[in-house]
């Protein structure tokens, strides 16, 4: 059985080789690059925080920290959200309070609240 006529080619033609290889990883480069890249970002972030750590206490197990931290994180968002719902209510009553002001000085007129159909 003959080899086709491209296998023929490129065992005779070692540049061709080179190129179509050179070829297929610069595709490939491109194609995963942010991918590479997230990936090396993740990875700096995790020495940055195992260095911090360390420095940090280095006599502690890792696991102390990683639990500490995660709780630690848990107890400030739990706070930032709730600070952030009295905002939004805070907000919203003042916005009614201003309606109302602005309907008691007739700056604006009363609308008639219509049911729309989504």
């Amino acid at each position: 059985m003959d080899n086709p006529p491209i296998l023929h080619y490129l065992s005779t033609h070692p540049l061709a080789v080179m190129a179509v290889t050179f070829l297929v990883f610069f595709i490939a480069y491109f194609l995963f690059k942010k991918l590479i890249k997230l990936a090396l970002l993740f990875l700096l972030v995790l020495l940055a925080v195992g260095g911090y750590f360390y420095f940090k206490d280095p006599h502690k197990k890792v696991t102390e920290n990683t639990l500490q931290t995660v709780q630690k994180a848990r107890n400030e968002t739990g706070k930032v959200v709730e600070k952030g719902k009295q905002a939004y209510q805070k907000g919203k009553d003042i916005y009614e309070k201003g309606k109302k002001l602005g309907r008691d000085l007739h700056v604006f007129p009363e609308k008639e609240e219509k049911e729309t159909a989504r």
